[in-house]
């Protein structure tokens, strides 16, 4: 190609392995054009240096619908929440088949009132919903009532049992608790002993979903193990800190922790404040600067992150198709994302 000659429309077409016809109908909008297709144009148009990229691109812009979607994250775990809300943001700019504008809030009052609230008024002004929430019948009534007015809601993170078939982004909960009673079980003394579980909350059904992995694994797999009774930390830090030292004073056969949801410094808080402790294997919930910190000292095993940018994607992909269709498919709108676990040979 010599590089001095101005590039054309036969360029363009040349660098994307296209037909210069098919250039022409995504720069004259002559007749729809697969969006993948036209944005296939728009990279070849700018690395070529076509004089009218960026009217490629308006084009493309054009001919895209436009939504408005709101999301309610959890006000607790402020780095994870804080990182999946930039990655919502951000696969929503890059979005290939729709314009976005995101409304993102958080939940920082957690009493159902609250939260029905806030769901009935980011509702009036978007096209889809998705949230963080726990299981009550004010918060149910309030996503059955948006949903009859044709907003449709996705349950993020942790499952809700909604009148009718709801879509969900987020991992196979059970999985992961069992995920982690299997690395509790071979990260611990073979002769075994007593296992905690610390959850956000018994309404949060992905915890409890979290909590009955753990059982059943060790149920079927390494009855040497007892799991404890479950321990409600709200994923408040001082919370959970009193209860690691309650667990680490009461319990001399303790062997593995397991934090569910968050909360997760005030289990490095206690770990570190005793250093005469029995040997343990720590499980985290998602990756943070603290927790890979405690990596390195050894204070806790390993983390399980559930991908929030690979959530966030899964998310948009999955909205930008609600407002389309008639109802929720229940398999084709169910998209689990598998965990990652990460250790202090990856951080």
């Amino acid at each position: 190609m010599n590089s001095k000659k101005r590039p054309t429309i036969a360029t363009v077409a040349q660098y994307a392995n296209l037909s210069v016809a098919t250039v022409d109908r995504v720069l004259n909008a002559r007749a729809p054009v697969n969006p993948d297709t036209a944005e296939k144009v728009h990279e070849a148009a700018e690395a070529v240096g076509y004089f009218a990229a960026r009217l490629i691109s308006q084009r493309i812009n054009e001919k895209k619908p436009a939504y408005h979607f709101g999301f309610l994250l959890l006000g607790t775990s402020q780095t994870f929440y804080k990182t999946l809300g930039d990655a919502i943001v951000e696969q929503a700019r890059e979005a290939r088949t729709a314009n976005i504008v995101c409304h993102l809030e958080l939940i920082h009052d957690r009493s159902p009132q609250s939260i029905a609230a806030q769901i009935r008024q980011l509702a009036e002004q978007c096209d889809c919903l998705a949230l963080v929430s726990f299981e009550h019948p004010v918060i149910l009534q309030a996503i059955e009532e948006v949903r009859l007015k044709g907003v449709p809601v996705v349950s993020l993170l942790t499952e809700l049992p909604t009148v009718h078939p709801g879509a969900y982004v987020g991992t196979d909960n059970h999985e992961v608790g069992r995920t982690a009673a299997w690395l509790i079980a071979h990260g611990s003394h073979p002769a075994g002993g007593c296992v905690a579980v610390m959850l956000g909350g018994h309404r949060f059904l992905g915890h409890e979903q979290r909590e009955a992995g753990v059982r059943s694994f060790f149920e079927e797999k390494a009855p040497q193990f007892r799991v404890l009774a479950p321990i409600i930390t709200l994923d408040n830090g001082a919370i959970t800190e009193e209860a690691t030292l309650e667990l680490l004073a009461r319990h001399p056969d303790l062997r593995g922790i397991y934090v569910a949801g968050g909360g997760v410094e005030g289990v490095i808080s206690a770990l570190a404040a005793t250093p005469e402790r029995p040997p343990l294997c720590v499980i985290l919930q998602e990756p943070t600067m603290e927790s890979r910190q405690a990596m390195r000292k050894g204070l806790v095993t390993l983390v399980i992150d559930s991908q929030p940018r690979l959530i966030a994607k899964e998310l948009i992909e999955v909205m930008v198709q609600l407002p389309r269709v008639k109802e929720i498919d229940p398999q084709r709108h169910r998209v689990l994302v598998p965990l990652q676990i990460v250790t202090p040979e990856n951080i």
